[in-house]
């Protein structure tokens, strides 16, 4: 259950990721609304990493 979620969250993370080009970054938008999504994305990119990282190398400690 565990990798179904994180699989969901990379998903949502790539439909957010996809949004943010499409309508912030494509159209002529306020420069400090698009500098607000780009660090919130990389927030978002960060905790994906941590979570996925840490359940990789709890599920390889598991094992041994």
């Amino acid at each position: 259950m565990r990798h179904f979620k994180l699989g969901l969250m990379w998903l949502g993370f790539i439909v957010i990721t996809s949004l943010y080009g499409e309508y912030i970054v494509s159209r002529e938008v306020n420069g400090y609304l698009q500098l607000l999504g780009l660090v919130g994305l990389v927030g978002v990119l960060i905790y994906l990493g941590d979570i996925t990282a840490n359940n990789l190398f709890k599920n390889k400690n598991k094992e041994k």
